[in-house]
């Protein structure tokens, strides 16, 4: 035998509340940016490069090279030497190597006032240098609340083949203000910084 419960419309409508209530209790994800690069003040970028040319030179910045494993839009710790983990409910709201690209570029930018700037794609324009940038290994150690990373600069003249002008490799290691997803990505930042300022001075004195 089988017993069959009616439930009318006012349980009907309290049911559906209720399903409502379930779903919406979920915390909304956490969209991350990296915060933009701090601005030098104006004498000091003025003072980078005295007497800029009336044309300017064109650097061609490669996209920033990062590790494979953090190219995901999960956020990426490092838990320990073997193993990553995530921020909870925490997600990049753009590809990570892209927004690291772009603030790098924004970095040096401020650096290099004398120059303009172009992608890999930098159209019938033909640049005086070419940039690459590896950031690798670029690791937020949770436990000890610090981005380590590696720094390989490449600067090279645009000919065929392309000539190597200067290298320099730096490792990097910076504190965190935070125990958060959003002091990871300050460290990031700051991280730019800090190889934006080690790339200038490779540039303005290169010759081609």
């Amino acid at each position: 035998m089988k017993l069959l419960v009616k439930t009318g419309p006012l349980a009907s409508i309290a049911l559906a509340a209720l399903v409502a209530a379930c779903a919406s209790s979920s915390p909304a994800p956490v969209l991350l940016t990296l915060p933009p690069v701090t601005a030098i003040p104006a004498a000091a970028a003025a003072a980078a490069v005295p007497g800029a040319p009336a044309s300017a030179p064109l650097l061609a910045v490669r996209r920033v090279a990062i590790p494979e494993y953090l190219v995901a839009r999960r956020v990426r710790y490092r838990a320990d030497a073997a193993t990553l983990a995530e921020w909870s409910n925490t997600y990049w709201a753009e590809r990570i190597e892209i927004g690291v690209s772009r603030e790098f570029v924004s970095a040096l930018r401020q650096q290099l006032p004398g120059w303009a700037m172009c992608d890999t794609n930098c159209g019938d324009q033909v640049p005086a240098l070419s940039l690459q940038v590896n950031l690798v290994p670029m690791d937020y150690v949770r436990g000890a609340q610090k981005l380590q990373a590696r720094a390989r600069i490449t600067l090279s003249g645009t000919g065929a083949p392309a000539r190597v002008l200067d290298t320099k490799e730096l490792s990097v290691e910076i504190a965190s203000n935070a125990d958060t997803a959003q002091g990871h990505a300050q460290a990031i930042a700051t991280l730019i910084e800090k190889v934006a300022a080690e790339a200038a001075p490779m540039i303005r004195n290169a010759r081609p």
